[in-house]
């Protein structure tokens, strides 16, 4: 049983049939399908309406429970809340994300959403990465303290470059990186908000999550031992089938390929290997 928290219908192609092919291939579980709008605000990866929550609800319809629908909206839409009261009355939708958009993380539309969420129970998923994306992260922490009946999911490379408390945060530097290696530095920002804040917890998905977790492997070890209830696992994995078919002929490794070994290595039991993988997920969700 796995909780896969992080997937897209539209990523790459990928269709529902594929995120449910992926997670099967792991033993069987459920995928959370996080939907991201196109609009004037919202990510530039995201050309169309293929991300779309629409897509997100007909998986749930077609393959039930093993699909959990987040929704998603473009915050500048006048009629933004609304569209989010709308998806909330359906009864399918269990979180909103993956908010991935060119705005400060705290503007206050952005806000207005964390808030209206933290009502419904919801959960909210973020992309932080400087520059680009939620991008003032040093802000985060007032963001989480603003509100507190909200949880919140971290991801992306800002939010995992600052597991070391030396992480690059200009992005004017010529030796800018986004991806930061070697040593952690004690104590990062994203650690300390784990630790300090009960609605905060970090999905460990795609190369930013890996990185940070495998980068200093001492660290690594320690920080999910003391972070075992506040971290999901998940994968942000374009292939189709678990065996890393991106389509279109592309061959590479399947991110859980990469991270479900790992977390085996680090985790001190099966019980803790389960919190991660899929208890804590349930908690989050409700499920």
């Amino acid at each position: 049983m796995i909780i896969d928290f992080h997937t897209h219908i539209g990523h790459f192609g990928r269709s529902a049939e594929h995120v449910i092919k992926h997670h099967r291939y792991y033993g069987g579980g459920k995928s959370v399908v996080l939907p991201i709008e196109p609009g004037d605000s919202t990510a530039t990866d995201v050309l169309d309406d293929s991300w779309a929550t629409e897509h997100a609800l007909a998986a749930y319809d077609e393959y039930g429970d093993e699909i959990i629908p987040f929704c998603h909206v473009n915050p500048l839409a006048l009629d933004a809340l609304d569209q989010i009261r709308r998806y909330h009355a359906t009864g399918k939708v269990r979180g909103f994300g993956e908010h991935k958009v060119r705005l400060a993380v705290d503007h206050p539309i952005s806000m207005d959403i964390y808030r209206l969420c933290g009502e419904f129970g919801w959960p909210v998923l973020l992309h932080l990465q400087y520059r680009e994306y939620n991008y003032n992260f040093e802000a985060f922490e007032a963001v989480l303290q603003a509100c507190p009946e909200t949880v919140f999911i971290g991801h992306a490379t800002a939010w995992w470059a600052n597991v070391s408390a030396d992480a690059p945060s200009d992005y004017r530097a010529p030796d800018y990186v986004s991806y930061p290696t070697g040593p952690v530095v004690r104590v990062g920002l994203t650690d300390r908000l784990l630790e300090e804040y009960p609605n905060i917890y970090g999905d460990i998905s795609a190369g930013s999550g890996f990185g940070a977790l495998s980068r200093d492997r001492e660290f690594g070890r320690d920080f999910v031992r003391r972070h075992r209830t506040k971290l999901l696992w998940a994968t942000d994995c374009p292939c189709r089938d678990g065996e890393g078919n991106w389509g279109e002929g592309r061959q590479r490794e399947c991110f859980a390929a990469q991270s479900l070994p790992l977390l085996r290595d680090y985790c001190e039991s099966e019980e803790h290997f389960a919190d991660i993988t899929y208890r804590n997920a349930e908690r989050v969700l409700g499920l």
